[in-house]
């Protein structure tokens, strides 16, 4: 997914939108998400760039809106959804939909690319449904393909991946927790998500021992607080 700003910077340009693309794999970001709305959620997706979540929760038989920075991924995405909107989350006060409320807001590789994440989560807040949900996931700074190179004083910044030149914000499983709690948010629960440690994140007992070293996203499911 791609971050909804509307002012690309020198490492950002419009057609980079166009070369995310959804993760098919059983335990990678997307499924983990996917798996964690409800069949039939109102839902808005944040940063849904050409649409590729917004055909899968409609598979889903949810009803989703969706928010881009990009026009011209907007433009493509917006047959998936009721809405889609070009928006600048960091810089407006309210949605298109200022009154609306949903049963899930997801956040997917959206809050490590803004500069105020804090401002645009309790933004978000304000539209959580009361018994909803609120779904973000970030790249986990603290996996081993980052921990390993670190002690080798290697610490290189990419094209894509975790240390992706477009993030402007690291996370681990707790630092995404501060930044939820400082939001208003009750984390419910953490999932790890990998295409390569997957299934071992699924044994219990391993998931928390080891998921803050192989979980390549890390996955939030939280809550408003009342």
């Amino acid at each position: 997914m791609t971050f909804p700003s509307s002012r690309p910077s020198s490492s950002r340009t419009v057609s980079e939108s166009f070369r995310y693309r959804r993760d098919t794999h059983r335990y990678g970001a997307h499924e983990v998400i996917l798996r964690s709305v409800p069949m039939g959620s109102e839902v808005l997706d944040v940063g849904c760039a050409t649409g590729y979540l917004g055909a899968a929760l409609r598979a889903r038989r949810c009803r989703a809106w969706g928010l881009d920075w990009d026009a011209g991924a907007v433009s493509i995405a917006a047959p998936w959804y009721e809405e889609a909107h070009a928006f600048d989350l960091e810089e407006s006060e309210q949605l298109p939909w200022p009154e609306q409320l949903f049963d899930v807001v997801l956040a997917a590789d959206v809050v490590e690319h803004l500069r105020d994440p804090q401002r645009a989560l309790r933004l978000l807040y304000r539209h959580v449904r009361p018994g909803g949900r609120l779904i973000v996931s970030v790249p986990n700074v603290a996996h081993i393909s980052i921990r390993l190179p670190l002690l080798f004083g290697r610490f290189t910044y990419r094209p894509t991946g975790i240390l992706d030149q477009t993030h402007v914000r690291l996370y681990t499983f707790k630092t995404a927790r501060d930044l939820l709690d400082s939001c208003g948010f009750e984390v419910e629960r953490f999932l790890g998500a990998s295409d390569h440690f997957g299934a071992l994140l699924q044994v219990p007992g391993v998931a928390s021992a080891l998921r803050g070293m192989l979980a390549h996203n890390i996955v939030v499911i939280a809550t408003p607080r009342a």
